[in-house]
């Protein structure tokens, strides 16, 4: 069966979908902030190694629909129409099974109709339930940021990457290469003592456009740092013209009483699966990675 599934590369193309989005407001805030992340990345360098953005031909200029999969993540929407359900199922059909995703962002809207897709497919499929915060753009605009004369703050350099990564709970393979991107195209800020110069702390803006992978090592805790580097990139965002977002696991509880105490506000929800063939199946491989795309 020929694939239906049509690449879109024109940037244009793009923002035509991600005017889609914004005109939706805060309830499709996760498809407009991740159409934006992969705009710029795609204006700074078309060519992109491991980022395929997919969508159905004839209905994406209405409904939204994309799939985009970078690496081992699949991020996927569409706007809350009558035909959603169906044109996601259509089009996730067309994709590889045989290896697995990490699903980022999966809208509460459709959360239903995917889990429903990805059962169907015999799939075993690990969900995690997110809360969705933001921080009005005014309101960030607004921020004053300092912190103690011991530390400094400094953006990251991508050789720092394998430092985010040996910490990160997400850690996988194909992870490392994610995160060095991330460092090189995005806005993040990193936190040094200025004594050693060594790096304790970080917050990175991901692929979805949000506020992530914040973390401070444990001797410097409880110095407000972890404040600090979430006010400075929410002052980032709003400059750019967003508000401030984040996504926090509902289990995580330590993470949320942090956000809500910086004045951030729960606007929604959305998950996390990761899907695989079996339970012992790798979602990225050595090989894969060493493809050109």
């Amino acid at each position: 069966m020929a694939n239906l599934l049509i690449t879109l590369y024109n940037v244009d193309d793009l923002k035509t979908m991600h005017e889609l989005y914004k005109a939706c407001g805060i309830t499709q805030l996760i498809g407009y902030q991740t159409l934006g992340n992969y705009i710029s990345w795609f204006e700074r360098e078309p060519q992109q190694k491991h980022i395929k953005i997919y969508t159905l031909p004839n209905v994406w200029r209405k409904s939204g629909l994309y799939l985009i999969v970078d690496r081992y993540q699949l991020m996927i929407n569409a706007l809350d129409t009558a035909e959603a359900a169906a044109e996601l199922r259509t089009a996730l059909l067309q994709l590889d099974w045989s290896r697995g995703y990490k699903m980022t962002g999966v809208p509460d809207i459709h959360h239903d109709t995917i889990v429903k897709i990805l059962t169907d497919l015999n799939l075993f499929i690990d969900i995690v339930r997110l809360q969705i915060m933001i921080m009005p753009r005014a309101e960030a605009l607004a921020l004053e940021v300092s912190i103690s004369p011991e530390y400094e703050f400094r953006p990251l350099v991508p050789d720092e990457a394998v430092v985010v990564d040996n910490i990160w709970y997400s850690r996988a393979k194909g992870s490392l290469a994610f995160i060095k991107r991330l460092i090189k195209y995005n806005y993040n800020i990193g936190i040094y003592l200025k004594s050693t110069d060594e790096l304790i702390g970080w917050c990175i803006r991901c692929n979805l456009g949000l506020l992530g992978m914040l973390h401070v090592r444990d001797a410097h805790r409880g110095r407000g740092l972890a404040g600090a580097m979430v006010h400075f990139l929410s002052r980032q965002f709003a400059q750019a013209g967003d508000d401030a977002t984040t996504m926090i696991s509902y289990g995580n509880s330590a993470s949320i009483a942090l956000f809500t105490k910086l004045n951030f506000k729960k606007v929604g929800t959305t998950y996390i699966f990761r899907t695989k063939r079996s339970e012992d199946s790798e979602i990225w491989t050595d090989e894969l990675e060493a493809k050109e795309q």
